[in-house]
């Protein structure tokens, strides 16, 4: 069963990502649809740009176990942005994604933690006087 939950977090931290890096491809072409997105809510053609960047490093830190809850709170942040925007323009259907995107990554950032393995059990320490 460990093997299981451990493949399919795998695939589901891989359906994130591959999410995360397509919206930001899209962004960094400047696809139509995300400039008339960007416009709409009011940021210049730069703003654009830089969330795409920020949305790929954040997609390659998390399928780094090291750098994962790193990836995962620079994403929710930008997911936190996209809902602010999108409720302050008054298209709070538009917030619908950020929002599940937003749980999915506080959930990965609490559940997949960083790896330890170059530090070995210490014994506790023993209290001498």
């Amino acid at each position: 069963m460990d093997k299981l939950r451990k493949y399919a977090g795998w695939i589901g931290l891989a359906v994130i990502t591959l999410i995360f890096i397509q919206a930001a491809v899209l962004k960094l072409m400047g696809v139509q649809a995300m400039v008339e997105v960007f416009n709409k809510l009011g940021y210049p053609a730069w703003f654009r740009i830089v969330i795409g960047v920020l949305e790929i490093s954040g997609s390659i830190a998390l399928l780094i176990r090291s750098s994962t809850r790193y990836g995962a709170i620079l994403l929710a942040l930008i997911m936190i942005g996209a809902m602010i925007s999108s409720l302050v323009k008054g298209a709070a259907g538009d917030a619908i994604v950020p929002v599940i995107m937003l749980f999915l990554l506080v959930w990965i950032a609490v559940v997949r933690g960083p790896v330890n393995r170059h530090i070995a059990e210490q014994p506790p320490a023993s209290k001498t006087r």
